[in-house]
């Protein structure tokens, strides 16, 4: 039973949600003031459960439409205004969604006393061999996931300072207006629990693709809902495979942190960049780091012009880790181990040359500042050097080293003033920046040139 704290509405859609609305009530018992829940005809018991508990409004869902998925979208967007004048904070969830926080009031409170208004939260597809049983909280029970960024949604929000939500299919999206102010960094996890065994997922397909009507399977709304039966323990066998302790629950390592939130933080991903470099549709329609976490470093795309994921998950196997995304085991390990975010770059040596202090990446530092033309990534390069002897490279204002790659060394132009630098570096390059003990790569192709002239 909820005693004090900011005062909550949650609002839910239902639809046969017997086995999992005694979890949801046990998770949000102690968080939320009132339950507005639109029943899309549940048969299974649902009603009943809802009916017992004081604090649920049930209110009648139909899909008059010829979609559901629209008509879900339609409603999310204008159900809470009810909660204007009443309510500090309300939730926008499905059943299956549940917010994990370990003082949500508390944070709840501070974000309010510091302007914030809008609360995007960070998700994980959570993951167990079976539907649970005991009586306690999903998230005591299955604490095991993978990072899905379909669930990074804006769940929580000030109705009272947000005058639209204008969500997306699924409520995947949002682009809320009004007095609209995020926290700096997102701390409120989304655990979605649906991959509790394939029998569950089984059963909630065969449910919910009844529900889909023309114009959803047109757009491929609820797409998965129609996977047959083996397609299904394929898929779960694939995310049980990949899941580990979700960070803040139990069996995590102390200390560990959102893979994308991390590289996030390090700054060494660069967006727009990443854009730039990979100008295909699947960057340019979602989130690049999103992108990048979940398919990009696998397709050994680049984080930024210094960093190869593919060579340095074969350079490092036992620090990259089976399965493991490169970039965030070289921020929280590699880096400072001394090891090379790609096979020119020596942060050990950057540091050294720089004076940079011990809590300062080397790698950030360069990307920060490599269109300066005062930081060289490697001895046998000298950037200030080469703008002075090379004014055509000036004028463009870009990464030097980056030009030196595509086209400088084919060109014949010296990197350094050092005797024999343009030989030794030129002949490194060619083999791939092949050195004792690490793979040969072909050499580099910088982002953002264009193709030198025949």
């Amino acid at each position: 039973m909820k005693t004090g704290g900011p005062v909550i509405h949650l609002y839910c859609l239902c639809w046969n949600e017997v086995r999992m609305l005694p979890y949801f009530f046990r998770h949000y018992a102690d968080l939320v003031d009132r339950f507005v829940v639109f029943d899309n005809g549940s048969t299974d018991g649902s009603l009943d459960l809802l009916a017992a508990n004081p604090r649920v409004q049930v209110t009648d869902f139909q899909v008059p439409g010829d979609s559901f998925v629209d008509e879900e979208r339609r409603l999310s967007d204008v159900i809470w205004h009810s909660s204007r004048g009443s309510a500090d904070w309300v939730m926008m969830l499905d059943i299956d969604e549940h917010l994990h926080h370990p003082d949500l009031p508390g944070y709840l409170q501070r974000c309010t006393a510091e302007g914030v208004t809008a609360i995007r939260s960070i998700g994980y597809e959570m993951v167990a061999e079976a539907f649970p049983s005991a009586q306690a909280r999903l998230c005591d029970l299955v604490t095991a996931g993978v990072r899905s960024f379909g669930h990074d949604k804006l769940c929580l929000f000030d109705p009272n300072r947000i005058t639209e939500t204008r969500y997306g299919p699924g409520r995947h999206t949002a682009f809320p207006e009004g007095d609209v102010v995020w926290p700096a960094q997102r701390v409120v996890r989304m655990l979605h629990y649906k991959k509790l065994g394939v029998e569950y997922v089984l059963e909630r397909n065969a449910l919910l693709r009844t529900g889909l009507r023309r114009r959803d399977i047109e757009a491929g709304w609820g797409f998965h809902y129609l996977f047959l039966p083996d397609a299904v323990a394929r898929d779960f066998a694939e995310l049980n495979g990949r899941a580990k302790p979700v960070p803040g629950l139990a069996g995590a390592v102390e200390g560990t942190r959102d893979e994308d939130l991390l590289i996030e933080a390090s700054g060494l991903f660069l967006p727009e960049w990443y854009v730039r470099a990979y100008p295909d549709g699947a960057t340019t329609q979602a989130d690049p780091l999103a992108h990048f976490c979940a398919h990009g470093w696998r397709e050994g795309r680049k984080p930024n012009p210094h960093f190869d994921p593919r060579w340095y998950a074969a350079s490092y196997p036992d620090a990259a880790g089976s399965g493991a995304n490169p970039l965030a085991r070289y921020i929280a390990e590699g880096e400072a181990a001394g090891h090379r975010p790609i096979w020119y770059f020596d942060p050990s040596h950057y540091r050294r040359r720089y004076g940079l202090p011990g809590d300062q990446s080397p790698l950030r530092h360069y990307l920060a500042h490599r269109q300066t033309g005062r930081f060289s990534p490697i001895p046998e390069f000298d950037a200030e050097h080469y703008l002075r002897l090379y004014p055509d490279v000036a004028r463009v204002g870009a990464d030097p080293f980056d030009h030196y790659l595509s086209f400088g060394f084919r060109e014949g132009r010296t990197p350094s003033p050092l005797p024999d630098a343009a030989s030794r570096l030129r002949s490194f390059i060619e083999q791939g920046g092949r050195q004792p003990g690490l793979p040969t790569r072909p050499p580099p192709r910088a982002a953002g040139w264009p193709e030198p002239a025949p």
